[in-house]
């Protein structure tokens, strides 16, 4: 069975760093069947958090675990995998992620040695222009997710060698793949790109729209997770879906893909979308 006939488990992991991680963390679990993206669940991680305890660490090892113990799972994640070159100041990925949490000690702190070693301006990866996301990895309204994605989540993975982060590592079989990716590039790629994020009947019709446009585009979703998904004020459950559709889409050109791409991208990382 070669690489892109394995029946991969797709998970859509729509990520945030905030101290409310359990609520905002969503996932979206889904299979390939005849060419049609299947979404089988979609649940706010809290729903596979062991014990009573929903603080971040949890929630993040839970994460983790479901990571570790999916050897088909091709999972794509909402954070930025790396930094601009600029600020990495290592010939390689790996050396970045080995010294993460030694370098930066909270997300206050590294985004504050972003800001000074910048200058204060907002240093974008050329994947983050390429694929025009919002913002760059230590932009206000993402440090948080950069840091405890890297730290929390890539780093320990790295550390056990039981997932392989893509492109930066080859995918090998027997391993859960995961690579980064980004809603609103995806929703821009299909020209999706609305205001869908609110309580307002305006943004769930939004909401609506987005998954009747993506169901053309070969998702199919049932009753009850399409539901969870118009009733997610935040958005955060159609954007685990967008996730797993961006993920799905990427599978086809994994093969051979550490010798397809300019080196930049085994430093910085590389969005699929």
């Amino acid at each position: 069975m070669t690489q892109t006939e394995v029946k991969h488990r797709i998970y859509g992991v729509d990520f945030s760093g905030s101290k409310t991680a359990c609520n905002k963390i969503w996932i979206s679990e889904a299979i390939i069947e005849k060419s049609t993206l299947h979404i089988l669940r979609c649940y706010p991680i809290k729903d596979i958090v062991s014990g009573k305890k929903k603080d971040r660490d949890s929630c993040l090892l839970a994460l983790r675990s479901l990571i570790s113990s999916s050897p088909d799972g091709v999972f794509g994640m909402d954070f930025p995998f790396s930094l601009p070159k600029e600020l990495l100041f290592t010939d390689d990925w790996e050396s970045f992620v080995s010294g993460f949490a030694e370098s930066y000690t909270s997300p206050e702190q590294f985004r504050n040695k972003m800001r000074e070693l910048t200058h204060k301006k907002e240093l974008k990866r050329l994947t983050d222009t390429e694929v025009k996301a919002p913002f760059c990895v230590y932009n206000l309204r993402l440090y948080r997710q950069t840091y405890f994605g890297i730290r929390d989540v890539l780093l320990p993975l790295f550390k056990e060698r039981s997932a392989c982060m893509i492109p930066m590592q080859e995918p090998v079989g027997g391993k859960p793949w995961l690579m980064e990716i980004c809603p609103a590039s995806t929703l821009k790629k299909e020209g999706l790109y609305i205001s869908y994020k609110g309580k307002s009947g305006r943004e769930k019709e939004a909401r609506k729209h987005i998954l009747e446009k993506m169901e053309k585009l070969g998702i199919s979703v049932t009753t009850e997770v399409k539901n969870s998904m118009l009733n997610n004020e935040d958005g955060d459950a159609l954007d685990s879906m967008l996730a797993a559709f961006a993920a799905s889409k990427a599978i086809p050109r994994l093969k051979g893909i550490t010798n397809s791409l300019p080196p930049i991208y085994f430093q910085e990382g590389y969005t699929f979308f």
